[in-house]
């Protein structure tokens, strides 16, 4: 607690010129001798009033107000804070008031004086009420027909702003009683000191700030302990009537002077400053102060990162009461990184102006993660979160969407699990036949005829990958999403390998991210800490890399990796891996990929709000359907080149059980060291048990490793029975 003010000789109410306000003219009525006696009736009346109640509503109320043996500033609502990763950065505030509790001593002298000056200038001479006060403060609104200084001391302000909020503006005799009440027993509990910072700490200044602090940052950007003279004097008149002394308004800014020119004659009148110094401090320029700091304001609100805070606060929300999360000042620092999300953000809204105006594009959405500790860097949830027409404040990040054949690795990866190769033969012809009440149709209307499953992926192949995904199993690659963090529902039929089930982008990605870090489960972080007004850890998430349970073996998402770097074009001159998705009727395009230390997903639509939430097609007649090959994927590479600029992530290491070696083109297995070279090509494959001898590469090989139920080896399509077919339209690249 800070001291209590010196006590200095009183000067009387010297006016000086700089201050002095134009004289009033003189009634035409003097003021004769019913006057003096009138107020000598009120002034004794009131004093008896006082003496002889006080006693009778201790008694009446005592055993029905609130306790106040633990009444403290800190108790008050304070704001949240929500922090990019380097704690510095602030993001967003989120509070039921807008409070930094700070203690007296942090707070001005310039502030203090000015406040009890205004407020009430023998605060620390009297105790709970002023009778004098209060029935000289009547006398003067009746003769001057205005209100100039309540009669309230600060005792009873604290009282009526922090015990009775509820009931503050009601002027019931109940609840003056009850105020008067609680006064007495808060000064005879709490010293003058911790009553002044509470008031201080507790009082409305206008545009959403309560409090001294609050109300200095919101002002003049600075803190309350550095607030000089003229802007102390200035704040203290703004709690008489914060709208209406607004200064951020021009009638406001006017009305908030000719008050500053009343707190500090008071200041000059109470002995607290020379005026001389009034002067000084009344001619200084608050103007350009207050105008930096109504900028910073209105650039706080929109926040660098909205739909990631709304992302934090929901997942906080699930954590912490939200009531609590609104007002216990708590400062939480997320995984965001500034940096990033600027460049993502630049991403995504150059994208949108490319191919607006051909493809009709009006929103896209980005998001960018470590694979190795689930850290999300960048979330850009949509093209403009205050756009209306577009539903700006959808989080597309976290929206369900179609994510086309970005969703065929999950059927590759399995396939890789299950003792296919990348140089194992896939069927890609027949797609209008071979799916019984399911025709497929490749996105160039052609058919390839037996190609290598590598080929199939990289070139991202519909009529192949239902093969696959059929002859692998459905549930088999169900359970492989499901390990990655795919929770969505997923339709068992076959367009969900071209992918017509819905899934979030968060969750898609994580499952990249695995596939980059060597097969560990990714989980989204984005909060590191959370601390709570007094600076006590309640939470610490550190990041540890690849900490994730196994889920996938280094050696198939190793090969699918190598894959998927041949799926990039053109090369990037560096090791990145990625896959797009389209869907047939264009209104989901992506493109997501990862290097060996970042996860990015890029997504590009056309939304609409009106005359109900709807998506459009990406296709014009001019110019056709807007690929994820296109699209999304210009903004993917501007943001990887930007992000990583002169530098070059590493490449992934090979596992050793994975090495190039010479397989059979009819099986995709291990070839015998004396096969003809017609009959093998080089690609990957773990390396073979040397027990066991290679079988020839002009026939199949009987028995081995099943593939979704049919006989034979992978790579030699068996036949199965046709699976029921589905309505869903085909599915493109």
């Amino acid at each position: 607690m800070g001291q209590t003010p010196a006590r200095r000789r009183r000067r009387g109410s010297r006016r000086h010129p700089a201050l002095g306000a134009p004289a009033r003219p003189q009634s035409s009525r003097r003021a004769g001798p019913h006057w003096l006696r009138r107020i000598l009736v009120l002034t004794t009346a009131g004093l008896l009033t006082v003496v002889v109640g006080t006693g009778t509503l201790l008694y009446t109320y005592a055993g029905e107000l609130p306790s106040l043996d633990h009444l403290s500033a800190q108790n008050l609502p304070q704001t949240t804070r929500i922090y990019a990763r380097d704690g510095v950065t602030l993001l967003e505030e989120r509070y039921q008031q807008r409070r930094t509790v700070v203690p007296l001593n942090e707070m001005s002298w310039d502030l203090r004086h000015a406040t009890i000056s205004i407020e009430d200038k023998d605060f620390y001479n009297h105790g709970a009420v002023n009778p004098v006060r209060m029935v000289a403060a009547g006398v003067y609104d009746l003769l001057h027909q205005r209100a100039a200084q309540g009669g309230s001391t600060i005792t009873q302000q604290l009282v009526k702003n922090y015990l009775l909020s509820g009931s503050a503006s009601s002027r019931s005799l109940d609840r003056k009683a009850r105020e008067l009440v609680l006064s007495i027993q808060l000064e005879r509990q709490y010293t003058k000191d911790q009553i002044l910072e509470m008031y201080l700490n507790t009082i409305f200044y206008g545009n959403q700030s309560f409090g001294v602090e609050a109300a200095a940052q919101t002002y003049f950007g600075t803190s309350a302990r550095r607030l000089d003279l003229a802007q102390s004097a200035f704040i203290a008149g703004l709690p008489q009537r914060p709208s209406y002394l607004n200064p951020f308004l021009t009638e406001g800014y006017v009305h908030a002077r000719d008050r500053q020119h009343d707190v500090l004659s008071a200041m000059v009148r109470d002995g607290y400053i020379t005026a001389a110094a009034a002067d000084k401090a009344y001619a200084e320029d608050l103007g350009p102060k207050l105008a930096a700091a109504h900028q910073a304001s209105v650039g706080q609100r929109a926040s660098l990162a909205p739909h990631f805070v709304d992302y934090v606060w929901s997942e906080l929300e699930q954590r912490y009461d939200p009531s609590y999360l609104l007002r216990s000042g708590l400062k939480i620092v997320t995984t965001l990184d500034p940096k990033t999300q600027a460049l993502a953000q630049k991403a995504v809204h150059d994208g949108i102006a490319r191919y607006a105006s051909s493809y009709r594009v009006n929103n896209g959405a980005m998001l960018v993660m470590n694979p190795h500790t689930g850290e999300v860097l960048a979330m850009v949830g949509s093209a403009d979160y205050s756009n209306a027409d577009i539903g700006g404040q959808v989080n597309y990040t976290t929206a369900l969407r179609q994510p086309g054949s970005s969703f065929k690795p999950y059927t590759y990866i399995t396939a890789l699990m299950n003792g296919w190769t990348p140089a194992s033969p896939l069927d890609d012809s027949n797609g209008a036949k071979a799916f019984a009440g399911y025709p497929v149709h490749d996105w160039d209307s052609r058919e390839l005829g037996t190609i290598t499953l590598r080929e199939s992926l990289q070139q991202s192949r519909n009529i192949s990958s239902v093969h696959l995904f059929k002859d692998v199993g459905i549930q088999k690659v169900f359970t492989t999403a499901r390990s990655l963090g795919i929770n969505t529902p997923l339709d068992p039929s076959l367009p969900t390998t071209l992918g017509a089930s819905e899934l979030r982008m968060i969750d898609h990605l994580s499952a990249y991210s695995t596939f980059s870090n060597g097969g560990h489960r990714v989980r989204p972080l984005d909060v590191l800490e959370v601390r709570d007004a007094a600076g006590a850890l309640l939470e610490s998430n550190p990041p540890q890399p690849d900490a994730g349970e196994r889920v996938l073996p280094a050696s198939a998402t190793y090969m699918l990796t190598d894959i998927l770097k041949g799926a990039v074009h053109p090369s990037m001159g560096f090791p990145v891996a990625a896959k797009s998705g389209t869907t047939t009727d264009f209104k989901d395009a992506w493109y997501i990929g990862y290097t060996s230390d970042l996860a990015v997903a890029s997504w590009m639509g056309r939304t609409l709000s009106q005359p109900t939430p709807h998506n459009e097609s990406m296709s014009t007649r001019a110019y056709g359907g807007l690929w994820g090959e296109i699209g999304p994927a210009s903004s993917w590479k501007q943001f990887i080149k930007a992000y990583y600029g002169s530098k070059k992530p590493a490449d992934w290491a090979r596992p050793a059980d994975v090495t190039p070696m010479t397989l059979c083109k009819l099986t995709g297995q291990p070839a015998p060291a004396d096969a003809s070279p017609e009959f093998t090509i080089q690609d990957l494959a773990l390396k073979p048990d040397p027990a066991l001898p290679a079988a020839p590469c002009g026939t199949p090989a009987t028995g081995g490793t099943s593939s979704g139920g049919g006989a034979g080896l992978p790579g030699i399509l068996p036949s199965l029975p046709p699976l029921p077919g589905a309505s869903l339209p085909p599915i493109v690249p």
